[in-house]
């Protein structure tokens, strides 16, 4: 674990990634990728699916910031809100039925889930702290001491819950973000609604 450079797993990195060049015009991204010196010393590669990352491999979060940055730079606040929503209901899809099948076969009801995020959570993000609180016909999910924190990459987690959830569920679940360090608060944390 390292506070000053936190990383995350390569499979979250390259899953978004094929999702997002498959569904917009990603050449300012590659064209970012080819020249930025953290993506290159990072080893992506522009032309290669996936800029060549290894789900396997641990990257710096800071090259995720920069790729999101740039991928979103040219999207209106709702243009991004539909594109995370629709990004990770895909992506939470691909990893349950690819590389995490395993472990969501161990935690697909919401109670599991809510025991393990913090097992989970440690197989993407090498800091942060991860609870999910079950309660009724809701759950509450937050996510602390996370120095990887980008508030998109935040928006995304907390939306991933929600695509995960609903797929647990096999019905809509609403997702109501309540508060983010980003605004200045100790934690970030969002109500799933069912």
């Amino acid at each position: 674990m390292s506070e000053t450079n936190p990383r995350m797993k390569g499979a979250m990195l390259a899953e978004y990634i094929r999702w997002f060049a498959s569904n917009y015009d990603s050449e300012h991204v590659r064209r970012f990728v080819r020249s930025d010196g953290l993506c290159i010393a990072a080893g992506l590669d522009a032309d290669r699916p996936a800029f060549g990352i290894v789900p396997s491999e641990w990257y710096s979060t800071a090259v995720f910031h920069r790729l999101l940055d740039v991928a979103f730079e040219r999207m209106s606040d709702a243009e991004r809100a539909q594109c995370i929503d629709r990004s990770t209901d895909a992506v939470s899809a691909q990893l349950i039925r690819g590389l995490y099948a395993v472990l969501f076969a161990l935690v697909a009801t919401p109670d599991r889930y809510s025991r393990h995020i913090q097992r989970a959570w440690n197989q993407l993000h090498d800091t942060g702290a991860r609870e999910v609180v079950v309660a009724g016909d809701h759950a509450m999910s937050t996510v602390r001491d996370w120095p990887g924190h980008h508030a998109v990459l935040c928006t995304m987690v907390h939306s991933t819950t929600r695509a995960i959830f609903s797929r647990m569920l096999d019905r809509p679940v609403r997702l109501e973000r309540l508060r983010c360090v980003s605004d200045g608060h100790p934690d970030c944390a969002s109500r799933l609604i069912w």
